[in-house]
């Protein structure tokens, strides 16, 4: 506490003496006649660096000034930049979804060169049913394009499901993933047979099941699941998709298979309706049950 006392008190001191010093100054130079150079010269002292620092910021506000336009120009060509940035992006998204086009045509072609009696429609999903756990989609063709009720529907990858219910201008579709769709499938290489159609637990992890295979059949995970031709909704070898694992029915009697689909079942927007092929027949429209055609769109 003292040397603080003692640090304060000779500071005080100092800027006594510095006063003493500078009226002494002060008095002589009045007393020589020298009052003007001396008060001239204090002044400059004291006001020097005050005029320095307006001088600093005049020239910042001048800076600033001088450059404003600059300011404006990088700021017009950075807007620029920008819409050209957005129309590249636009343009890749353009590429892409004709490059993916161009390569479900090219799978098509070859499907089609397979399959030669094989009659195409290209469809567009307009709308999804956020209510239908089995991912059903209305489509953009109807009656009035060709489709028909019953008609597969595919894409590129493997099948979709078939149209349910017809409209003039739409169409809906039921999907490989619901249990209201039976299908003859069988393994690929093994030829062991059974029948497809969903189950809600497997749909909601957008697969389905491959159910009915006898007990001591040979199908393993991995293997390739393909519609068996048997009836006449479905062309036979359309794939469907792939064998996740296998398990024992609930009875212990049979075996059912759980099948990642081929096809994007819930996020495609571009699909194939089969309108003709090779054994297609008439089918009559109770043999799958739930649906009815309306004039524009059909519902369960």
């Amino acid at each position: 506490m003292r040397n603080r006392f003692n640090f304060r008190y000779s500071n005080l001191r100092i800027f006594l003496t510095a006063v003493l010093v500078m009226t002494c100054l002060t008095v002589y130079s009045i007393g020589t006649g020298g009052h003007g150079d001396f008060v001239s010269s204090i002044a400059g002292i004291i006001t020097e660096p005050v005029q320095r620092v307006s001088a600093m910021i005049s020239a910042g506000f001048g800076s600033f000034s001088g450059n404003f336009e600059d300011i404006e120009q990088i700021r017009a060509e950075n807007e620029l930049l920008k819409k050209k940035v957005r129309e590249m992006n636009r343009k890749t998204v353009d590429y892409n979804e004709l490059k993916s086009q161009n390569e479900q045509y090219r799978k098509l072609l070859g499907l089609k060169e397979e399959n030669d009696m094989y009659e195409f429609l290209a469809s567009t999903v307009i709308s999804r049913d956020s209510g239908d756990y089995y991912a059903g989609f209305t489509l953009d063709k109807g009656s009035a394009d060709g489709a028909e009720l019953y008609d597969p529907v595919i894409t590129a990858d493997g099948l979709v499901g078939y149209i349910s219910g017809l409209g003039v201008t739409s169409s809906k579709v039921t999907t490989i993933l619901s249990p209201g769709l039976e299908i003859g499938a069988v393994d690929k290489d093994t030829r062991d047979g059974g029948t497809l159609f969903g189950e809600l637990s497997a749909a909601k992890s957008g697969n389905t099941r491959l159910n009915y295979l006898s007990r001591d059949c040979d199908v393993t995970v991995g293997d390739i699941v393909v519609t068996s031709g048997f009836g006449s909704v479905f062309p036979a070898n359309l794939i469907i998709g792939e064998v996740k694992d296998i398990h024992a029915e609930s009875e212990n009697i049979s075996l059912y298979a759980e099948i990642i689909p081929a096809a994007d079942i819930k996020g495609c927007t571009d699909v194939f309706i089969i309108t003709e092929f090779e054994g297609q027949r008439s089918v009559r429209k109770d043999s799958i049950e739930g649906y009815q055609t309306t004039d524009d769109t059909t519902k369960k």
